[in-house]
């Protein structure tokens, strides 16, 4: 079988990069292989969905912008046949925390994000405390604030990326990867489970989790595994006013979710590898103490669901993979290790790739600073403060 581009991974970002590189004819015959068409086992549907541009790099800042606009019209530009792709956006706003004992690098930070075009807003602990009263600031140093910020559903997104490409022509294969092929610095081909090869003249790795085994199979370094993580979703006896998505530099994030509220905290330290069973008291004993600090009233909380998913976590500086394979094979692309920031990222990251495929240069947003070079000379390129 021979395409012109194919994509190993049919998740969120693959799907994402299909889009983009047909919305306007182009790209020729794009097939995707994903085994796990359900996406019972992917990262993003069992993600908190949100869509920030609170970083500290500028790239990462240009991701976040434009899959902030990206996914306000979303509805409107996914639709198929006048069916719109209905992903429940929630302008609800993102408020990162200073607990660290000093608040100037997310100080730094906020001179960044504005310098680059964000409406933030830094908060001092008198204006946190007026604003949002349920919550404790008593140890925070001070808080930046992006009342546009936004999340929505991981899942909704995903099918509508998914339904739009497969609309214009993307074809999507349930197969999976069990060799890949090339010589003399180009791929050639890539071998399936069903016994078929596929051909093509470009090949994209947007494997999540699972990109690190598949591009071992080129002898290619990509340092991504998959990072076992929880989120959970309880409901708190008293009634709160409306938050925004709350995040601290000691990593505890939440956000409200119809009638409860949904978040966790990330164990770092936690060793690579999938792990779908979730360590039952984690969240007695990591996450509603955290909770109950930040927001008292979160003293008396039902937890009603933990699930278990993973990181695509990049070993290197948990920060995605986007561009060529720089001193490798040179129709070797990839959109991979995001590390948690999939759903806010996979818009801009798809744009990107999809220009330097085709175009053979950036042109929405240069993100040269994030590409396999900086893996191949062990330079990390990490966010700063916060991940």
């Amino acid at each position: 079988m021979q395409a012109d581009i194919v994509i190993i991974g049919g998740g969120l970002i693959g799907s994402s990069v299909a889009y983009h590189l047909t919305k306007d004819g182009q790209g020729g015959r794009v097939v995707v292989i994903e085994p796990d068409p359900t996406y019972e086992f992917a990262t993003t549907p069992g993600s908190s969905g949100g869509v920030r541009r609170l970083f500290s790099r500028p790239e990462n800042v240009a991701l976040g912008s434009f899959g902030l606009e990206f996914y306000q019209s979303f509805a409107e530009t996914m639709a198929v046949d006048g069916e719109r792709a209905e992903i429940s956006f929630k302008p609800q706003g993102y408020l990162f925390l200073s607990d660290g004992g000093d608040g100037t690098q997310m100080r730094a930070n906020f001179e960044t994000q504005t310098a680059n075009g964000v409406s933030a807003e830094l908060l001092e602990r008198a204006d946190l405390k007026a604003r949002y009263p349920s919550v404790n600031f008593d140890d925070i140093d001070m808080g930046v604030l992006t009342a546009d910020d936004a999340w929505v559903d991981p899942h909704a997104a995903l099918m509508g990326f998914r339904r739009k490409a497969r609309s214009l022509g993307v074809e999507y294969l349930k197969d999976r990867v069990v060799d890949w092929i090339g010589d003399r610095g180009v791929a050639r081909s890539v071998e399936l489970g069903s016994g078929d090869t596929l051909t093509a003249d470009r090949f994209v790795l947007a494997a999540g989790a699972w990109s690190g085994e598949v591009a071992a199979m080129l002898d290619w370094h990509v340092p991504i595994r998959p990072m076992s993580r929880q989120t959970h979703f309880f409901r708190c006896k008293a009634e709160l006013e409306p938050l925004p998505f709350i995040k601290t530099e000691s990593d505890l994030a939440f956000r409200p979710e119809g009638m409860g509220y949904t978040g966790g905290k990330p164990d770092w330290n936690a060793g690579p590898g999938f792990n779908w069973n979730y360590e039952p008291d984690w969240f007695e004993r990591e996450v509603w103490p955290a909770l109950a600090h930040r927001v008292p009233a979160m003293e008396e909380l039902r937890l009603e669901r933990t699930w278990a998913c993973h990181y695509e976590r990049n070993e290197l500086d948990k920060n995605g993979i986007i561009g060529r394979w720089d001193d490798g094979m040179d129709n070797v692309f990839i959109a991979s290790g995001f590390s948690g920031h999939g759903i806010m990222q996979a818009p801009g990251a798809g744009c990107a790739l999809a220009e330097l495929i085709l175009d053979g240069a950036y042109s929405t947003m240069d993100v040269t600073r994030l590409g396999y070079a900086r893996v191949a000379r062990n330079e990390p390129y990490s966010e700063l403060g916060i991940v």
